[in-house]
């Protein structure tokens, strides 16, 4: 994915755990390339960031507490 140097990768984290979030949020947010642009515990709010934000790219958690990751990213798709 080539991106114009003055815009940032917006990222979508998905994962049913807040400290999980938080880790990977604190890493990503390091990278001067990259931004987050939401966090979800599930899929209905996933797909909602989705839909308003757009992300680049989703990091999603294959098990999620309310539903499959997997089941997310096919809906992704």
């Amino acid at each position: 994915m080539k991106q114009n140097m003055s815009q940032k990768i917006k990222v979508l984290l998905v994962d049913d755990h807040p400290l999980v979030r938080e880790g990977l949020a604190n890493l990503i947010g390091q990278q001067a390339d990259l931004q987050i642009c939401g966090e979800a515990d599930n899929e209905p709010q996933a797909l909602e960031i989705i839909r308003t934000d757009q992300p680049h790219i989703a990091i999603v958690d294959i098990s999620l507490e309310s539903g499959s990751g997997i089941e997310l990213i096919k809906s992704i798709r």
